[in-house]
């Protein structure tokens, strides 16, 4: 099983290759994935899909619509537990 540092890296890889500026916050418990999401993504079906894909590689995830009306998709990976095919993962929004 991948560490949690290199998953939250491959996220953000992904991330970046879709042309977005992911940044990776290390907290106690966890690994965040952030980046902001443009309208041309969520306009783009192919586009919002790789989004969607990337971030069901973490084990939570959500979107938050900022006071500003733009949005931030985020990505937690543990560091306590790694993710198993198997395991429960919890995803959410925030609105």
């Amino acid at each position: 099983m991948s560490s949690p540092r290199i998953r939250a890296d491959r996220m953000a890889a992904r991330l970046s290759d879709a042309g977005l500026t992911p940044r990776v916050l290390d907290h106690s418990g966890h690994l965040c994935v952030e980046t902001e999401v443009p309208e041309s993504v969520v306009s783009r079906a192919d586009s919002w899909q790789e989004l969607l894909s990337v971030l069901e590689m973490a084990d939570w995830f959500g979107l938050v619509v900022t006071s500003a009306g733009g949005r931030i998709a985020w990505a937690a990976v543990s560091k306590n537990a790694p993710a198993t095919a198997s395991g429960v993962r919890g995803h959410s929004h925030q609105l």
